[in-house]
């Protein structure tokens, strides 16, 4: 597929986490397409309509920018920010009616006209900040595991 078409069919997939519209998945996945960032997932299209339904009744008003867009061969690379407010139960938290932004880069193969892999890696720890699930703390480690520089090399 030419790189345009390759990046076309990416922004589908971007269009499905923001629309809620799971049946995108069908249409732009491929039967064996495998989450790397997510192992412990089968592979194929359901696993990904679960969490686009999650995320979208989590974030309804969710809406994704992307930043850079990158296409090579059988590759589209990009980086993403999405906000939305957190109205809905999402992984066990309830709603906070936070508004939270998420970044993020993604790098995902197309094959046959389908997305076949994907790797993703997200800022989770300003995100999980923003929810309220941790605090941010400032301070020094305890002494005995503070790492010495010759332990550090």
């Amino acid at each position: 597929m030419p790189i345009e078409a390759n990046k076309a069919l990416v922004r589908r997939y971007l269009d499905m986490y923001t629309s809620g519209d799971v049946r995108i998945a069908d249409d732009i996945l491929a039967a064996n397409f495998v989450d790397h960032s997510h192992p412990e997932l089968p592979p194929g299209p359901a696993p990904v309509k679960r969490m686009v339904a999650d995320v979208h009744a989590a974030f309804p008003d969710a809406k994704t920018m992307v930043e850079d867009m990158i296409g090579e061969g059988d590759a589209v690379a990009f980086r993403f920010t999405l906000r939305g407010a957190h109205a809905g139960p999402f992984a066990g938290i309830p709603p906070s009616g936070r508004m939270v932004i998420l970044t993020g880069m993604d790098f995902i193969r197309i094959a046959n006209g389908r997305i076949i892999e994907l790797w993703s890696s997200q800022d989770t720890l300003s995100w999980a900040l923003q929810l309220g699930l941790v605090e941010w703390t400032t301070g020094r480690a305890p002494a005995e595991r503070t790492i010495q520089p010759e332990e550090s090399r």
